[in-house]
């Protein structure tokens, strides 16, 4: 760059003085500042190629974490519903028991109070009575002992009865509590899954927008596209042969991509010399790029003047039968052929393949 010359009258003009100086740029400084404030939010890089797709493998991880939590909370939900369902047929099985014990005691009641109004009637006990009621001979003194033997039977009836009864509706108690434990963890486990849903859909609509706005780089090509593939502004040989492709809107497939890398490979640019930014070692004039070698390849400045060098040399009309190839995207094989027989100079390296 050459230095700008300063004219003698310039440097003798007297000096202005720095008050009416500083006074006269204070308000432009203000309005550059707010200008530059508010200028600022918008200046804000949009996320790399890179940084969408951290994100989006580190939401695949989050949803397989979530999807195994919920396989997990699906089988502690299953469980719940069977421990509630042995629960609520323990519960119908006591409340026919109690239903049962309950009915004995009303008949058994019945029936203390028909044979209580019946000696109150007769004064009397007949044959049947005896003998369905006494347990020996020696037992039976007098008509009182007989009386006091059936009243003891009744009673001791009707406090089995009672027993029963009880016993029951304490089983039917425990049974209810525990069923109202499988109602509550049942609800709790079904609110967990519930939960586990809600962020699953949330990590999934977020994946689908990560991946539509990766696919949006991708699908807009270019090169601006191609550096957002850049992983901390560095470029891998595999990185860099899907960036090629993507700068100059070719299929980034498999074929490709392979073809690519070992065209890399084969030429050793950047990464085995020191013809930076320049993994296939065009020898295309860029500002600022240095002579490599005695052939001409060049040194290049950065990653974007690398690709920029790289599509400007494939365009100038010798390389279309490599182009084809390549706009095919389905044969490595054929691209290699194809760069062999150009005048690129690598040669067929279909052997890297």
């Amino acid at each position: 760059m050459v230095d700008s010359v300063t004219s003698p009258t310039y440097r003798t003009t007297p000096r202005r003085r720095p008050a009416a100086l500083m006074a006269a740029l204070l308000p432009l400084l203000c309005i550059a500042l707010t200008v530059g404030a508010a200028a600022a939010p918008r200046a804000t890089a949009a996320p790399s190629l890179h940084s969408l797709q951290q994100e989006a493998r580190r939401a695949r991880a989050e949803m397989e974490t979530l999807q195994a939590e919920l396989q997990k909370v699906g089988d502690d939900l299953r469980a719940a519903q069977v421990r509630l369902d042995a629960a609520n047929r323990e519960l119908q099985l006591a409340r026919r028991r109690l239903a049962r014990a309950e009915n004995d005691l009303e008949l058994q009641r019945e029936i203390l109070a028909a044979r209580a109004a019946a000696l109150y009637k007769s004064g009397g006990f007949d044959w049947l009575d005896i003998l369905s009621s006494i347990r020996s001979l020696a037992d039976i003194d007098t008509f009182h002992a007989l009386q006091r033997a059936i009243a003891d039977q009744d009673r001791r009836a009707e406090n089995e009865s009672e027993r029963l009864a009880r016993e029951a509706r304490r089983l039917e108690r425990s049974v209810e509590a525990e069923r109202q434990k499988a109602v509550v963890a049942e609800r709790e486990v079904q609110n967990q899954k519930l939960e586990l849903d809600q962020m699953l859909a949330e990590r999934s609509a977020f994946l689908q927008d990560v991946t539509r706005r990766i696919k949006k780089i991708l699908a807009s090509g270019g090169l601006r596209a191609a550096l957002a593939m850049a992983r901390g502004g560095q470029f891998t040989q595999l990185t860099w042969a899907k960036a090629l492709l993507v700068t100059m809107r070719l299929p980034v497939t498999a074929d490709n991509v392979a073809a690519i890398t070992a065209w890399e490979m084969a030429e050793g640019g950047h990464w085995y010399n020191s013809a930076h930014y320049n993994p296939l070692n065009t020898t295309q004039s860029m500002p600022g790029a240095t002579i490599f070698n005695s052939v001409g390849v060049k040194a290049y400045t950065s990653w974007k003047q690398g690709l920029q060098a790289t599509v400007i040399t494939l365009r100038n009309g010798y390389y279309e039968a490599i182009l084809a190839a390549l706009r095919r995207g389905d044969d490595a094989s054929a691209v290699a052929a194809a760069v062999g027989a150009s005048p690129w100079g690598t040669g067929n390296f279909s052997r890297l393949l």
